[in-house]
């Protein structure tokens, strides 16, 4: 009787720990595939684009690059009313090179 019991229990608990885990993973996808609340549009102050490619970010695989030399005349412009340098933004990871793209800056890629 008391084996059964034993069993019954590690079953449970190994069931009850399953669940546990199915939703966290749940939660956590859910949280990252929720679409952004905040968005914004781009700013671009400068006049004209000469020069070499300014490198502005870069992965494990690819080098990002504007095509000019002019990160510091481009203004990220939140919904919620804050504005921001493009560097700043990318730097602490409040926009991503996709989104910029998606938003219609002129991104140059190029791999490694």
């Amino acid at each position: 009787m008391k084996t059964k019991f034993a069993l019954k229990s590690i079953f449970i608990i190994f069931l009850t720990m399953i669940l546990v885990c199915l939703v966290v993973i749940i939660l956590d996808r859910n949280n990252y595939s929720m679409p952004a609340l905040v968005d914004y549009f781009i700013e671009d102050n400068s006049n004209e684009c000469y020069g070499e490619k300014e490198l502005i970010y870069s992965d494990k695989d690819y080098n990002y690059y504007l095509p000019c030399n002019k990160s510091s005349n481009i203004t990220i412009h939140w919904d919620e009313g804050v504005s921001e340098s493009l560097s700043h933004s990318l730097k602490y990871g409040k926009v991503s090179i996709e989104s910029l793209i998606k938003h219609g800056l002129g991104i140059i890629k190029n791999e490694k």
